[in-house]
C-alpha cells in the first residue's frame, strides 16, 4: 500500500503544479477573470480531494527515480502555447492516475478525480484559442504589404529580417489574383512560423487557412468573421476614433488598429490624430492596440512614450523592426 500512496502523492503534486501554471497563464497573460476563477476553484477542489488520501506521509523524494530524469523535450519550450499544452496535459494525466489508484483506497474518490479531470478538459477548450491568439499577438512591428511593390519580395525580405506578423493588402488585385497571392504568402509565412493576416477578405482568409483577417470599417462584421474563421483566428479592425474602437471591441476584435497617427502617403489629405489622442483611445480599450500611419524611426519614440508597444507600417516596417 505504501507504493500506491507514493504514486498518489506524486500525481497529486503533478496535477497541482500543472494546474497552477495554467492558472498563472489565465491570470497574468490572458488577464481573464473567469478562467482565473475556474482554475483557482479547480485547484482548491483538488487540494480538498487529495487531503482525503493522506498520501504525503509516504513521500520519499530522495528515492524517486523520476527526480533524476530530465528529457530533452522537457527542457524546451518554444512559446506560451507549448507551456500551456504541456501543463494542461500534465494535470489531466495526473488526474487520471489519481482517479485509478485512489480506487484502491476509497472508491468514491475515483469519481471525484474523474469529475476534476473533465473540468480540466473544459478549461482547456476555453483557454486554448485564447492562448494561441496571445502567441500570435506577441509582436512589436506589423508589416502591411504595399500593392505598389512585389508582395512576395516584400514578405521574403521581412521574414529574413525577423518579422513576426505580415498582412497581405492589395485593394487593386482581382479576387482570383488576390487568392493566388494569399496562397503564396501563406506558404512562405507558414514555413517561417510567421503570423499571416489577410486584409479585407474573410473568404480568402478561410480558403488559405490564414492566421486571421483584418477588417476596415466597410469590410464586414467581426462577429460574422468569427463564425466563419473560428475561435483561434485573429480578427483585427481598423479604427479612427474612440467610438469605432469601442464598437470593434464589443464585436469581438482581438486587436484594434488605430490611425492614422501621423500624416502618411497612403492616406493623402488626412491629418494624423497624434500620439496623445492615440493614448486617450487606447486607455479605454481592453484589447491590444496597434498604431498605424506615418510611423517611422524618427517618431516611434512618441508612440512608445504613450504606452503603445505594437506598430504597423506599409513603408519603413523593416527600419522599424531594426529600431524595435
Amino acid at each position: 500500500m505504501k507504493k500506491i500512496l507514493r504514486v498518489l502523492d506524486a500525481n497529486a503534486n503533478r496535477a497541482m503544479e500543472g494546474i497552477r501554471v495554467v492558472e498563472e497563464i489565465a491570470r497574468f497573460i490572458l488577464e481573464d477573470p473567469k478562467l482565473t476563477a475556474e482554475t483557482k476553484t479547480l485547484r482548491a477542489q483538488l487540494k480538498q480531494a487529495v487531503s482525503c488520501l493522506k498520501a504525503e506521509k509516504s513521500r520519499e523524494a530522495g528515492k524517486d527515480i523520476g527526480a533524476r530524469l530530465y528529457t530533452e523535450s522537457e527542457g524546451k519550450r518554444k512559446n506560451l502555447s507549448d507551456i500551456f499544452k504541456s501543463n494542461i496535459k500534465r494535470g489531466q494525466e495526473a488526474l487520471r492516475s489519481l482517479e485509478e489508484f485512489s480506487k484502491l483506497i476509497d472508491a468514491s474518490l475515483g469519481k471525484k478525480f474523474k469529475a476534476l479531470r473533465f473540468k480540466l478538459y473544459e478549461i482547456e477548450t476555453m483557454m486554448e484559442p485564447k492562448v494561441l491568439k496571445a502567441v500570435k499577438l506577441d509582436f512589436e512591428v506589423y508589416l502591411v504589404t504595399d500593392p505598389m511593390r512585389d508582395h512576395i519580395k516584400i514578405v521574403k525580405e521581412a521574414i529574413k529580417a525577423g518579422i513576426k506578423i505580415v498582412q497581405l493588402r492589395d485593394k487593386f488585385a482581382s479576387k482570383a489574383k488576390y487568392l493566388q497571392l494569399a496562397k503564396k504568402v501563406q506558404k512562405l509565412t507558414r514555413q517561417a512560423g510567421v503570423v499571416f493576416i489577410v486584409n479585407d477578405s474573410v473568404e480568402v482568409a478561410k480558403k488559405v487557412d490564414a492566421d486571421g483577417v483584418h477588417l476596415g470599417q466597410k469590410d464586414g462584421n467581426p462577429k460574422k468573421a468569427r463564425k466563419i474563421l473560428g475561435p483561434d483566428k485573429l480578427i483585427g479592425v481598423s479604427t479612427h476614433n474612440l467610438a469605432e474602437a469601442l464598437k470593434a471591441q464589443r464585436a469581438g476584435a482581438d486587436y484594434i488598429a488605430i490611425g492614422n497617427i501621423f500624416e502618411t502617403p497612403s492616406k493623402p489629405g488626412k491629418n494624423g490624430i497624434g500620439a496623445q489622442k492615440l493614448k486617450v483611445i487606447s486607455e479605454k480599450l481592453k484589447v491590444p492596440v496597434v498604431a498605424i500611419g506615418g510611423i517611422n524611426r524618427n517618431n516611434i519614440s512618441k508612440i512608445k512614450a504613450v504606452g503603445i508597444d505594437r506598430v504597423a507600417a506599409i513603408r519603413g516596417a523593416l527600419d522599424l523592426l531594426k529600431s524595435a
